[in-house]
């Protein structure tokens, strides 16, 4: 028991990253930190960290012993927490990543419901598409866009998203409307360059994949200068329905090769950090994503009854 305040130092310091982060979560200053952590190391005669000007790793053995330190601090925690927030009602401030155009769209017409049922949480987004260190940065939850989540995280998933080819009507009236895949060589393309490095599309239809090597007229790391671009008449775009289906719905883009799907598809999950105990206003708020967006995501149900009324 001894140890047990360097223990969870250490802890602290894996966590964050860095002495003088543990060291403002702990409320002490950044040399007791680091004589913590030395402490243990000559305890236990082994390095725990390999320090460098940039940054910190852990050494076998610290990875090692870090998972029982964890343990400790979670357990500590977690009876603190749960004598404090027993039968708690969700409140406080919950911080929250997500991607902007999903904020814009989709989020902020869902947030007057959610703040009608929990009054006492208060909200904080960070619109971008930069992904936050949660425990670094001291975000309480992000929503992320991908095909595998981070397996140190607890990821719920919201929602399947499907991409799809679009372009506006003045393009397709002055360049064509592209009837097959092969069809795309001839058009000007907006490419996503995260997702295609190379300007190289894979047409998935029922049957086969075709790689389609297309015209990049321009390129982006979002898809939010792809959208305007597209929806500005400048070219064909692959994006995703949810940031879409009401300009199709509108008629200010259309949705071509509807028998395709061009590229990849991905999730949308609610990512957050692993610990045992879920504060009441976390939970509330990502049942309350699953409630509104699942199972099936509204923007697929507003495609699918497009194309039924066709």
């Amino acid at each position: 028991m001894e140890h047990l305040p360097q223990m969870v130092t250490f802890a602290y310091v894996v966590q964050t990253g860095s002495f003088a982060a543990a060291a403002r979560r702990l409320g002490v200053a950044t040399s007791v930190t680091s004589k913590h952590v030395s402490k243990l190391e000559k305890m236990l005669g082994a390095r725990l960290l390999n320090r460098s000007t940039r940054r910190l790793s852990l050494t076998e053995v610290g990875a090692a012993y870090y998972e029982h330190c964890a343990r400790i601090v979670e357990e500590v925690d977690s009876s603190v927490r749960s004598i404090e927030g027993l039968q708690a009602r969700p409140c406080g401030l919950l911080r929250v990543t997500a991607p902007p155009s999903f904020v814009t769209q989709h989020m902020i017409p869902m947030l007057g419901e959610f703040r009608r049922r929990y009054p006492e949480v208060d909200l904080e987004f960070d619109a971008s598409n930069r992904v936050i260190d949660l425990a670094q940065e001291g975000y309480d939850l992000a929503l992320r866009v991908t095909q595998t989540p981070a397996p140190n995280m607890i990821a719920r998933k919201l929602a399947h998203l499907k991409v799809v080819l679009c372009a506006s009507p003045a393009y397709l009236e002055a360049r064509g409307t592209p009837r097959k895949p092969a069809d795309l060589t001839k058009h000007d393309c907006l490419v996503f360059s995260l997702t295609h490095p190379e300007p190289v599309w894979n047409i998935r239809s029922a049957s086969e994949v075709i790689p389609v090597t297309v015209k990049a007229a321009f390129r982006a790391n979002t898809v939010d200068p792809l959208h305007q671009l597209a929806l500005g008449g400048m070219g064909v775009a692959p994006l995703p329905l949810y940031l879409v289906a009401e300009d199709i719905k509108h008629k200010r883009l259309v949705h071509l090769l509807p028998d395709c799907q061009p590229g990849s598809e991905s999730d949308l999950y609610a990512v957050y950090l692993p610990h045992r105990y879920i504060a009441p206003k976390l939970r509330a708020f990502v049942d309350f994503l699953i409630e509104q967006i699942g199972p099936e995501p509204y923007w697929d149900r507003m495609l699918a009854d497009m194309n039924k009324k066709r």
